[in-house]
């Protein structure tokens, strides 16, 4: 507001009349301008608490969504000459396992040279392991040292180290391949006499050996051109780290069947947050989103997702929720049963079965490719990405909350040129009035001082 002193002249309370104006001119745009922000306001903190509870229920599905998550096996392994590790499928059962040899990689060492600068000529070396082969060139002014930095930057070597090392008795270069198995025997070759003694005249100090081990007593051997062992046992995987000196190690295999329990109550427990979340912000009297279209848009996707079958598990004795004891209540809230309804096993029954009985097709309820966990997840993120539904709302909201800053800048704007307006107008009372009143001043002296004579 412009500060002067409107009245001053005429006596008159110009200034209050001025504000009187102006504020009667800004009242109503101001009130709306309020309603319109504390309605945006209101309604972007409803989307961030809606896309926030829809983000938290979906980090607890993605617990689901792989068929592995549902099968945590115990595995007890008597002692550290193995590691075992299964894909949750393994059959419970009991094994001994004798490790009788490592599977190992071959070690060549050359003759000694005089030092590590010592050239040997022209040729080409050839290596070669299984059916892997690579070459390398050899010009007569590579030294040792040039020779083994050859070998081990050359693009196709397979695995093949080359080293040098200085003993009392000179420097040789050895070759140390990284890969296991009697089948992967290293060997290398030259048809340059010149480098004979890089090749032909190396000496073999560790051959290549398939790891080989023993299970449930002598008799069951298996071999291994590594050191795992994929599926000897089905679904699990041995690894040996050294020679049995002390008996056999004894694999103890059990399911712990309280993890796929665990998972499907703590995904019930979500959405029932989910929806108690969506409840309070949909309320008619109080709710951030009353009424609001996309969020009951998202209720009744949520509820057909969670009510109907699976259609790639139309075949099977599990197809959807309510197969493995989980429904909706008269709440609207997902429940496992306590109670059974006549004949029929309750909720929990039902869960504890099919965990026993059927746990791969629970897993495949959820995590399949059009299961549970996947639809939820397309859903959620058509809603909370990007470019989702509720991301474009929260951007076009704040957008116009913005636009309301510009609103009543204009406004001020606009209610300045309104008081400077009024000013001159009532600038010219004032002087009027102020004219009149210097007139009557002037009359009322006049005729004192004429009555007075």
């Amino acid at each position: 507001m412009n500060i002067t002193s409107a009245g001053i002249g005429s006596g008159l309370d110009l200034e209050s009349i001025i504000t009187a104006f102006v504020t009667a001119e800004s009242v109503p745009t101001e009130v709306r301008l309020q309603k319109k922000e504390d309605r945006i306001t209101s309604e972007l903190s409803g989307l961030g608490s809606f896309k926030s509870a829809l983000a938290s229920f979906q980090s607890v599905a993605d617990k689901l969504k792989s068929v592995e998550d549902f099968n945590e096996q115990v595995l007890d392994v008597g002692n550290d000459d193995i590691s075992v590790t299964t894909n949750g499928f393994a059959s419970n059962g009991a094994f001994e396992i004798s490790v009788l040899q490592l599977a190992e990689s071959t070690r060549i060492q050359t003759p000694d040279f005089a030092s590590s600068t010592t050239t040997v000529g022209t040729g080409t070396l050839s290596f070669s392991a299984g059916s892997d082969t690579f070459d390398v060139a050899i010009d007569a002014a590579d030294d040792l040292s040039t020779i083994r930095d050859k070998i081990n930057a050359e693009s196709s070597n397979f695995g093949v180290t080359a080293s040098l090392v200085n003993s009392d008795s000179g420097t040789y270069l050895s070759y140390t391949s990284n890969t296991t198995g009697t089948a992967n025997e290293l060997s290398v070759t030259t048809s340059d006499a010149a480098l004979d003694n890089l090749a032909t005249n190396a000496t073999t100090t560790r051959n290549a050996k398939d790891a080989i081990i023993e299970i449930d007593g002598p008799g069951n051997t298996v071999t291994s051109s590594s050191n795992e062992f994929k599926n000897t046992i089905e679904d699990v995987t041995i690894v040996v780290n050294k020679v049995s000196t002390s008996g056999a190690a004894t694999i103890d295999i059990s399911q712990n069947t309280q993890v796929a329990t665990d998972l499907v109550n703590e995904f019930v427990s979500s959405y029932n947050a989910l929806a108690d979340s969506m409840d309070v912000l949909a309320s008619p009297k109080f709710g951030k989103l009353a009424f609001d279209s996309d969020l009951r848009s998202v209720k009744g996707q949520l509820n057909d997702i969670l009510i109907n079958s699976v259609g790639s598990m139309a075949g099977g004795e599990v197809k959807s929720l309510i197969d493995i004891g989980v429904g909706f209540n008269e709440f609207g809230k997902l429940e496992i049963s306590t109670v059974g309804i006549g004949t029929l096993d309750s909720g929990v029954e039902t869960l504890a079965k099919r965990v026993e009985n059927n746990l791969g097709e629970l897993g495949q309820l959820f995590a399949s490719s059009d299961g549970i966990v996947s639809q939820l997840t397309s859903l959620i993120e058509n809603y909370n990405d990007s470019d989702g539904t509720l991301t474009k709302r929260q951007t076009d909201l704040s957008d116009d909350l913005s636009g309301i800053e510009v609103e009543y800048e204009n406004l001020e704007t606009r209610l300045r040129d309104y008081e400077d307006t009024l000013r001159k107008r009532f600038s010219f009372l004032d002087s009027t009035v102020a004219g009149y009143n210097a007139t009557s001043n002037f009359l009322t002296s006049a005729l004192k001082s004429s009555s007075d004579d």
